[in-house]
Formats: C-alpha cells, sequence, structure tokens
C-alpha cells in the first residue's frame, strides 16, 4: 500500500502542474496564434469546464470500471493532448485538448482524494494534507520551469515534459501489483466499498453537506483570489513594483507548501473541528492586518502567516466532511472539490469585478468577508454534528501510508 501512497502523490504532482500550466504560457501562446486575452480566457475557461465534468463524473465512472482504468484514462487524457499540444497544432486543437487535460485533472483530484480518505483509515488527515504538499510543489515549480523554457525560447517544450512526466506515471500506474491495488480494479469492489452511487443522504446529512458546499466554494475563491490578485493589491497598497509583487504569490505558496508538511499532524492531535477554527481565525487576524500594514517587510510576513494558517483548510475540511457525512466518499468527495471549482472561478470573477470598481482596500476587506463565511461554516458543521451523530470513532489501522 505504501507504493500506492507514493503514486498518489505523483498524481497529486500532476495536478498541480496542469493547474498552472497554460497561465505562464498565455504571453508566449496567443502571439503565435495571433489572439487576444478573451481567446487566453477561454482556454482557461474550458480547461475549467473540463476539470468539473471530470469530477462530477468519476464516481459514476470509478463504480462501473472500477478506479484503476479510470485513472488510467485520466492520465492517457492528460499525456496525449499534451503531447499533441508540444507541437502546436492548430487553434481549434488547442482548445480541445485543454478541455480534454482538465478532465482528466478533475478525475484524478476526485478519485485520488476519495480514495485516500477511504484506504488511510486512521490518520486520513496526514495523508490527505501529504497529497496537498505535493500538488503545491507542482504548482510551485512548475511556472519557475516555464519561465526558463520561456528564457531559452523552449516554451512548447514544456507542454511535452508534462507529457513525458505523465507518460512515466501512466507506465507506473499500470504495473502497479495486483496485491496493492486489488480494491481499485474491479467494478464490483468500487460499487461495495463506497455505497455513494445508491445511498442517497439524509436530512441532516444533506444540511451538512450544504454547510461544506459553501465552505470550499468560499475557501477556493480566497486561495485562487490570493493567488491570483495578489500582485496587484500589493503594487496598490504597497507601492512597490510588479516584480517585488509577484514574490508575494511565490512567499504564499512557499508557506502553503510548508505548512501541509506538518498541517495533518497537528490536526491529529488537536481534533479536525479546532484546527479548522484556529485555521480560519488565523486568516481572517493576518488578511485583517494586512488591510493596516504598508511596510514592505511586515506585508511579506503577514503573508507566509496567511499561507501557513490556510495551509491545511482544504485537505482537513474535506476529511472532516467524509467522516460526518460516512459511506458517502466518492459522492461527497467529487461534489465538495466541484463546488470548490465552482467557486474559484465564481469568486476570482467577482473579486477582479471589485479590484476594477472599487479599490484593493475594498478587496482585503472582502477577502475578510470570505474568511469570516470559512469560520461560520466550520461552527455551523460543529452544532449540526453535535445535534445529530455525536462524535464518530475511528479504529483500524493506517494501512494505507505503511
Amino acid at each position: 500500500m505504501k507504493r500506492l501512497f507514493v503514486l498518489s502523490c505523483l498524481f497529486y504532482l500532476l495536478i498541480g502542474i496542469t493547474s498552472v500550466m497554460t497561465g505562464p504560457l498565455l504571453p508566449e501562446m496567443l502571439p503565435y496564434y495571433e489572439r487576444g486575452y478573451g481567446d487566453g480566457g477561454t482556454l482557461l475557461f474550458l480547461q475549467f469546464a473540463g476539470f468539473l465534468v471530470g469530477v462530477l463524473a468519476s464516481p459514476g465512472w470509478a463504480a462501473r470500471i472500477g478506479k484503476h482504468r479510470l485513472l488510467s484514462v485520466a492520465l492517457i487524457s492528460i499525456a496525449v493532448p499534451y503531447a499533441v499540444m508540444g507541437f502546436l497544432p492548430g487553434w481549434l486543437w488547442m482548445m480541445l485538448l485543454t478541455l480534454l487535460v482538465g478532465f482528466g485533472s478533475g478525475i484524478i483530484e476526485s478519485t485520488i482524494g476519495a480514495f485516500t480518505i477511504e484506504f488511510a483509515e486512521q490518520n486520513k488527515a496526514i495523508a490527505m494534507t501529504q497529497l496537498d504538499v505535493y500538488f503545491g510543489v507542482g504548482a510551485l515549480l512548475m511556472p519557475a520551469a516555464i519561465s526558463l523554457l520561456i528564457a531559452a525560447g523552449w516554451w512548447p517544450y514544456a507542454f511535452l515534459t508534462a507529457s513525458a512526466f505523465t507518460f512515466v506515471l501512466l507506465a507506473l500506474w499500470m504495473t502497479l501489483p495486483g496485491r496493492s491495488s486489488e480494491r481499485l480494479r474491479s467494478p464490483n469492489a468500487a460499487m461495495a466499498n463506497s455505497a455513494s452511487v445508491k445511498k442517497r443522504y439524509t436530512g441532516g446529512q444533506f444540511r451538512l453537506l450544504a454547510v461544506f458546499v459553501v465552505f470550499f466554494f468560499v475557501y477556493m475563491g480566497l486561495e485562487l483570489g490570493l493567488m491570483n490578485f495578489l500582485p496587484l493589491i500589493l503594487v496598490e497598497t504597497v507601492q512597490i513594483g510588479n516584480s517585488t509583487a509577484s514574490l508575494g504569490v511565490t512567499s504564499f505558496w512557499i508557506a502553503m507548501v510548508v505548512g501541509r508538511l506538518f498541517a495533518g499532524k497537528v490536526a491529529e492531535r488537536m481534533s479536525y473541528v479546532p484546527f479548522l477554527l484556529w485555521s480560519a481565525i488565523g486568516t481572517l487576524v493576518f488578511i485583517t492586518a494586512l488591510t493596516m500594514t504598508t511596510h514592505p517587510v511586515g506585508v511579506l510576513a503577514l503573508i507566509l502567516g496567511i499561507g501557513l494558517a490556510m495551509s491545511g483548510l482544504f485537505s482537513i475540511a474535506l476529511v472532516h466532511a467524509n467522516i460526518l457525512i460516512p459511506g458517502m466518499t466518492e459522492r461527497t468527495t467529487s461534489i465538495l472539490i466541484a463546488s470548490g471549482g465552482i467557486g474559484g472561478s465564481v469568486l476570482q470573477w467577482f473579486i477582479g469585478w471589485s479590484m476594477a470598481r472599487w479599490s484593493a482596500g475594498s478587496t482585503l476587506w472582502l477577502l475578510m468577508g470570505f474568511t469570516l463565511i470559512l469560520l461560520l461554516s466550520v461552527v455551523l458543521s460543529f452544532q449540526w454534528k453535535k445535534a445529530s451523530q455525536g462524535s464518530p470513532s475511528l479504529q483500524a489501522g493506517n494501512r494505507f501510508m505503511e
């Protein structure tokens, strides 16, 4: 099972890479194809649309063909399009291939997240945060690699490099020993291990699910909003140069990766609700302080604090939701990741509208409002847990990570 977990980490490294591949390449791609910024936005939207379809389709497909075959399909949906994109086909082909990459990425994030929560029976938080570490490493390193390729005039090789890595991962996945993946190969086993296909949520579970849908919708809007608009906010509020402002995003992701190295162990010791509460409170405090700080060093320190505070929110909340709603792991994971993807898209537009209509300072207050919603969601989930379910017990060993 240890090999399975290592491959799961590599899967998350891959989707970290795919999540940031298109954006850094747009300054080169758009002039090459004689396209404008609107076409770049369309390309990003198509990747998101494919991701959403992949996330929503994965539970049903896993039940029919098994997770092992489904993940093989997902890897092919990424490896082949990137290989073709490296040769710079026509723009319509680039749009279609980008849609396929998003589709494969959505299947991977949903499926890997679901069976990690299912198999890591005791230390679920540690397993999920370790996966998120690899996602963060991919999202952190790929833009740097792309910038080097662009500087050398070899930017199409970014697609070929990602394709080569995906093909290697596919080969490792296809040769995974049967003993390590027997629970992933059979469609019937997939159906038995996840009753989410046939069971329905009870009234209390549905209310809990609604709370977590709001949580993930807002969280991804906050994370992506900080990632994409932080440089603009810093330029306006701190009055620093563009190159210096871009370091804010790098610092944010470094803090996220470092925080995820420890978040799982801390959450297991504290228990999930206190961890989520203190993480949301910490995020709120640091963002509030950011509205009142103009010194570059102080701003950098606060950005590091925000990254550390937010580092475990996604993975621990995902584990917490699945514990509160047992027996529905695949469906719950798929719904929550999909809601996060939609929230990231919708709220980013709202943040951009705020920047254009008001000011960067007002946008920071908007981000504070998002954090308050996260905090309220955690409190509500705890109250409903006490009222309807009590505290579920976790037994069995940590076989998945051994």
